[in-house]
């Protein structure tokens, strides 16, 4: 994974927890001293030793960790330097979803070795939006969960987010209360 999720995790954990428990993270994960660098990729085995040492370190368990964090990362993202990529990708919750492979391309040609997943609108009504997931890696739902979840704060809207394997792939389930759209693109 590329070095800004790893450099949100450690905002997480330093504005949660403090520094000293960033310090207890990198020591369970064998990372002593490790400074990531955003644009630079990194390996899945230090991004999950980061999830375990953290799970461990907050005592919160790894899928609630990793939905946490998707929601987190919404905010670190949006405030980052990618926050302009963030306001041309849509300024309402289903241009945005239907925007995000266009995003994850134009992060990729910035970082040719980075391994993005895809996201495919397949419904979209006032009530609910069907998104497709796909990825190389394993067991991060929660994570893309919690990414949902914090889309729908991030653009003014309320609900919840389901996950159901299905033949075609994951799908996340966007159940909105209300359906309002910010044209600032910000909660």
């Amino acid at each position: 994974m590329y070095g800004m999720v790893h450099t949100a995790a450690r905002s997480m954990v330093i504005e949660t927890m403090g520094e000293e428990a960033w310090s207890r993270v990198l020591d369970q994960a064998n990372l002593n001293g490790e400074h990531f660098i955003s644009g630079q990729n990194y390996s899945d085995d230090v991004t999950f030793a980061l999830v375990g040492a953290i799970s461990r370190v907050s005592g919160i368990e790894a899928s609630e960790l990793l939905k946490s964090f998707g929601h987190y990362w919404i905010k670190y993202a949006a405030n980052s330097s990618y926050g302009a990529m963030f306001r041309i990708s849509g300024l309402d919750l289903v241009t945005f979803l239907t925007n995000l492979n266009r995003m994850h391309a134009s992060i990729h040609s910035i970082m040719p070795a980075s391994r993005m997943p895809s996201f495919e609108v397949l419904h979209a009504e006032d009530a609910r939006i069907d998104v497709l997931y796909g990825s190389d890696r394993t067991g991060l739902f929660p994570f893309v969960e919690g990414l949902m979840s914090g889309l729908m704060e991030h653009f003014g809207e309320t609900g919840h987010v389901t996950h159901a394997a299905t033949a075609e792939g994951d799908v996340f389930s966007l159940h909105r209360e209300a359906c309002q759209i910010s044209l600032s693109g910000a909660a």
